[in-house]
């Protein structure tokens, strides 16, 4: 077992018919988003209720941050510049969603509508060898919620890097919402180790039990059906890739933009050189189904 993360102090943003509540403590994750209030309110997450967690054993609710890489690493951990890296593993024996969402978060601004959080990441930590600055820029209007993730390799040699965001959004538990139809030039597969596989088919997620896909070449938008004649509505820039997963049992579905395929950290083109920022931007807000399109 690791350390335990705990609710802390709260954040609660609000604008026109949101309302999001932020946990820096909690591995600076969103507990929840809503949309109205009363009992037309409209989960667009799945709402942490604020018990406390294991590290490793974390809830699936609301949406954290996956840096300095996301997704799941084989137990051999990458290869990078010619040199075997093997970042700490959680108890099944790999590294999954990088280290950001299992540490506190700093609080550097707050206000009714924005927060901007801080980690800093010292070398050697969690056995990744490169230092790094992750922040949080959130924000809340009349659209929804915005959440840009930004890391800078605070080293003096390039680092592999890359970003991602976890939401748990609502899903009927029995039951039928249809296929979702995925604006992407490809689906993957993964493979035993968690690395997308390069064949590929038609850009479409069944949303069947125990379902896992990659979507590459995404185009940066997920609608999801909701109650009430309302579709939520989530988008990604700088993410050209989705993974998409519904659990075996449960009354969630995971739409996480990434800034790489899972499984290819250590490649050309996902590293970072010293002092370089990357970022990643997720909105969430709510629509009439009448609006979509």
């Amino acid at each position: 077992m690791g350390r335990r993360l705990f609710r802390g102090d709260p954040l609660v943003l609000q604008c026109g018919p949101y309302t999001a509540v932020i946990v820096p403590a909690a591995g600076g994750r969103v507990a929840s988003l809503t949309w109205g209030d009363g009992p037309d309110a409209l989960a667009l997450l799945v709402e942490w209720t604020g018990t406390d967690f294991d590290e490793h054993q974390w809830p699936k609710a609301g949406a954290f941050p996956m840096l300095p890489f996301a997704n799941r690493l084989p137990p051999d951990g990458l290869l990078f510049e010619g040199v075997r890296h093997r970042p700490q593993p959680g108890p099944a024996g790999f590294a999954l969603h990088g280290v950001a969402h299992r540490r506190p978060w700093q609080v550097d601004e707050a206000s009714g509508r924005h927060a901007r959080l801080r980690q800093v990441h010292e070398a050697g930590e969690e056995g990744w060898p490169w230092p790094w600055t992750a922040q949080q820029d959130i924000l809340l209007d009349d659209q929804g919620l915005q959440v840009t993730l930004g890391l800078r390799n605070d080293g003096d040699r390039p680092m592999p890097a890359g970003l991602g965001w976890h939401p748990y959004h609502p899903w009927p538990m029995a039951g039928a919402s249809a296929p979702l139809h995925i604006g992407a030039g490809a689906r993957h597969a993964l493979d035993a180790q968690g690395r997308a596989e390069l064949d590929a088919s038609a850009p479409v997620f069944g949303a069947q039990p125990d379902e896992t896909a990659v979507f590459s070449a995404w185009d940066g938008r997920v609608r999801i059906s909701a109650t009430g004649g309302r579709t939520i509505v989530a988008r990604g820039e700088g993410a050209p890739a989705l993974v998409m997963h519904r659990p075996a049992s449960g009354n969630y579905v995971c739409a996480e933009p990434v800034t790489a395929l899972p499984g290819r950290l250590g490649e050309a083109g996902n590293e970072l050189r010293p002092g370089e920022v990357r970022t990643l931007t997720w909105r969430c807000g709510c629509e009439a189904q009448s609006q979509a399109g």
